[in-house]
């Protein structure tokens, strides 16, 4: 596991405590209303979770147009297979965006990733060497950094809202590793922390827009013409990896990237086989928990 750089050792003085502070929801929606489509913003300080908040509110009605529910806390954060997301309060960038479809989505399975792409290109260019690890997960240097949950609501009209869960470390307590199936990272290893709290609202606000960019272009195109950019940031790629079902490995081989359609391509020595998400995630051969 690589340290944090020398120069970012006077911003480990700043007190933690800084980021306990409530989110300032006009700020988000300043951040917002500097470009591209409107979007509703929320702001409160615990939920149980972003996404079954906005998943409650788009069954009960299509939202009108985009909205994002941020939180400093999640009491009842989920990840995939409804695995619980542990978050200390103010911790991490918590947030969840309502978006309501257009057209149905061409292999909705897949938007997971295009939203991953979002993520880590938005974290790299403020220089967070940012990876993907499919199919829900963004990585720095192998160790979790941030997980995205995507899940599909219908209002009793039959209209779809996609809903986004988002989940991005600022910083890491004994609690949060405890609690982690897989080793962790933080933006506070690449930015400093003074400037991590001063900017949250920015950021949850810039990734809002590049999430709800990218699924604009899936809605239009679907995956193909997104593949590229995720295989730009796959950080498996040719190297030997098992996929694993429920703790159980399925398959072992290597890993070769994503088709156009989002699933998982691995080389074993039965022939090339592909994965959809499912019930599946990846690691490197022979790591466990």
């Amino acid at each position: 596991m690589s340290s944090a750089p020398e120069s970012l050792a006077p911003a480990a003085s700043v007190a933690l405590a800084v980021f306990a502070r409530p989110l300032d929801r006009e700020l988000i929606a300043h951040a917002l209303d500097s470009a591209g489509e409107p979007i509703d913003v929320e702001a409160v300080r615990e939920t149980g979770s972003t996404n079954a908040d906005l998943l409650v509110l788009a069954r009960a009605m299509q939202p009108a147009r985009p909205r994002l529910r941020a939180a400093l806390v999640q009491t009842a954060g989920r990840g995939r297979h409804g695995r619980r997301w542990h978050s200390t309060p103010g911790a991490a960038l918590l947030f969840s965006l309502a978006l309501p479809l257009e057209v149905s989505l061409q292999s909705p399975a897949a938007v997971t990733l295009a939203c991953g792409i979002a993520v880590a290109e938005t974290l790299r260019a403020d220089g967070v060497e940012a990876s993907l690890k499919w199919p829900n997960d963004v990585l720095l240097n192998g160790r979790k950094l941030a997980g995205i949950l995507c899940e599909l609501a219908h209002d009793g009209a039959g209209r779809r809202t996609l809903v986004i869960g988002v989940g991005v470390n600022l910083w890491v307590d004994a609690a949060m590793r405890a609690s982690a199936a897989q080793p962790i990272a933080a933006l506070d290893e690449r930015i400093e922390r003074v400037r991590l709290a001063a900017t949250r609202e920015a950021r949850i606000a810039q990734l809002s827009h590049a999430i709800l960019d990218i699924v604009r272009a899936f809605e239009r195109g679907g995956f193909v013409p997104l593949q590229p950019r995720y295989m730009r940031w796959f950080a498996h790629a040719d190297t030997d990896v098992d996929v694993m079902e429920l703790g159980s490995t399925v398959a072992r081989g290597r890993a070769l990237g994503v088709d156009g359609e989002g699933r998982f391509l691995l080389q074993t020595s039965d022939g090339l086989r592909a994965f959809s998400s499912g019930e599946l995630s990846v690691r490197n051969a022979g790591v466990r928990p």
